[in-house]
């Protein structure tokens, strides 16, 4: 309560007509109760500070004579209050009502922007984890289809391995030797597993190793001269030397010494383009070849997992009916490999485009979430 709403002669205790004797004993008796010294009450010293003042002002006569023209007019407001008419107390209540419904209203509307700041917030607290969990969510997808596609191009690469990168072309001369498959794959089974040996007693043939080290094993032995290939010219079917076997080679060269001379390497010889340049070609006849290469083993099965059936060339090659017919099945098969091997390529190159095509779908996807998330 403010020091002018106070009623100093209620503070000490007295009437309005009071004398200054009376104001003194009055002030003396209360001085004795409240004094801090004496009244252990947390409020003694304000009471004595109010005390001290009503005593102070009751004893000036000027400021009695204005705090009792205060009290009167407070008295004269109170009576013309009092006097008010029904209609008036009635307007009065009524300004009253609209000025405390007044505040009221602007307490909510306060509150309920609060209210609304806090969701606001809040909202957002929740929008910025679900983007993140997406995010990392497409992350993982991603990585997962990423992992996919190298699994898929791996397993490609380990099928191409396993198929002409692992194939030995061996050749040797007919009329000094006469080899079969039956001993070509004693031959060479000596170096590894061999899974196939294509031969018609013409002079080559195509050995086919379970893995690319056995291959290059064998391909090792005869570019050190082995004994047992000293009749043969083996070269890879693929034409060039597989990249994988560069590796393989430098393991060897790291655990050989350093003064060891390297090994003879035979020539790699490229395989004809085509099956017609295989050929003596001549305008005197002309066919066209449907062939069919011999299988080994199960009937149902081609050479290194390849179909057994070749499909018609167009347009149909023109060959001599008195040459000779060299290698025939090994430039079929040669020409089926690479075929195989192309499908492979292109698969892999779609299954990479489809990837880069999905990954930029999401990154648009993720992009426009963004921008509503953000209007």
């Amino acid at each position: 309560m403010a020091e002018a709403q106070l009623d100093w002669y209620a503070v000490l205790g007295v009437e309005r007509t009071a004398t200054t004797k009376e104001i003194t004993k009055a002030y003396r008796l209360k001085a004795l109760k409240v004094h801090p010294d004496k009244n252990p009450d947390p409020n003694a010293a304000k009471i004595f500070h109010e005390l001290s003042q009503a005593y102070d002002l009751l004893l000036d006569p000027a400021a009695r004579a204005a705090f009792d023209n205060l009290l009167n007019v407070k008295v004269q407001a109170k009576e013309r209050t009092d006097k008010y008419d029904t209609v008036r107390k009635k307007m009065k209540e009524d300004l009253e009502n609209r000025e405390n419904a007044f505040k009221r209203q602007q307490q909510d509307e306060k509150a309920a922007a609060l209210r609304m700041q806090y969701e606001m917030e809040r909202l957002k607290q929740e929008n910025s984890k679900k983007r993140a969990e997406r995010e990392a969510e497409l992350l993982r997808q991603a990585d997962q289809l990423a992992e996919a596609a190298a699994t898929a191009r791996q397993a490609a690469r380990d099928e191409e391995a396993s198929s002409l990168d692992t194939t030995l072309k061996v050749k040797w001369k007919k009329k000094k030797h006469a080899f079969e498959s039956g001993s070509l794959k004693d031959i060479f089974t000596s170096y590894g597993i061999v899974d196939s040996c294509l031969s018609k007693n013409q002079g080559s043939a195509l050995v086919s190793f379970k893995t690319i080290k056995e291959a290059y094993t064998a391909m090792k032995a005869h570019e050190k001269e082995d004994k047992g290939l000293e009749a043969f010219t083996i070269t890879w079917a693929g034409g060039v030397e597989p990249i994988a076997v560069a590796s393989l080679r430098a393991k060897d060269s790291s655990a050989s010494s350093a003064s060891s001379t390297p090994p003879n390497r035979t020539p790699i010889t490229k395989p004809p383009a085509n099956l017609s340049s295989a050929f003596n070609v001549s305008s005197s006849t002309a066919f066209t070849p449907a062939f069919s290469v011999p299988a080994f083993g199960d009937a149902r099965s081609g050479f290194g997992g390849f179909p057994l059936e070749i499909p018609n060339f167009a347009p149909p090659p023109v060959f001599d009916a008195a040459a000779p017919i060299i290698d025939d099945y090994e430039a079929a098969t040669l020409t089926r490999m690479k075929s195989r091997d192309n499908e492979r390529k292109r698969l892999a190159e779609e299954m990479l485009k489809r990837d880069q095509e999905e990954e930029e779908r999401q990154k648009v996807q993720t992009d426009m979430m963004d921008k509503k998330q953000k209007v």
